[in-house]
């Protein structure tokens, strides 16, 4: 099964509703800066030319690579305690909590990144009306 197969399994089965959550609230953060990048990189690649507010999305989320610090932190402790239970389960019983951490960060971190940017470009994909919808909407008004 491909990586895009097993996302759209995941989609599904609403395991993603955290990482369209966590990419709503970040649009929101960041409707500015994603504004001003759109304006002032991707416009060179188009001769001059307005990017689509799409593209500007995606390739300002490529660049950063992270919609939720905390989030992704949480979850990739939730991995290395998986891997600590499995070997637990399936070794002598004793395992060295934080040699397992520094194996699971030297072999999976990087992997688990890009799979990670990944889910967010897929979920991104799959809510992109509402997330243009955000870059689109008036900034407030200060009262005066």
């Amino acid at each position: 099964m491909s990586e895009l197969e097993e996302l759209q399994k995941e989609w599904e089965a609403g395991r993603l509703g955290q990482v369209a959550r966590d990419l709503i609230e970040f649009v929101r953060n960041h409707r500015v800066d994603i504004l001003e990048y759109r304006d002032r990189h991707l416009s060179k690649l188009r001769g001059g030319a307005g990017a689509p507010d799409d593209l500007a999305l995606r390739m300002y989320i490529l660049q950063v690579r992270s919609i939720s610090p905390q989030g992704e932190i949480r979850d990739q402790l939730q991995e290395i305690e998986r891997e600590i239970w499995y070997r637990g389960e399936h070794g002598s019983g004793q395992v060295d909590r934080q040699e397992i951490a520094r194996e699971w960060c030297m072999r999976h971190a990087p992997g688990w990144r890009d799979h990670r940017v990944m889910a967010i470009v897929f979920v991104l994909e799959r809510i992109r009306t509402e997330l243009v919808g955000i870059l689109r909407e008036q900034a407030p008004q200060r009262a005066s």
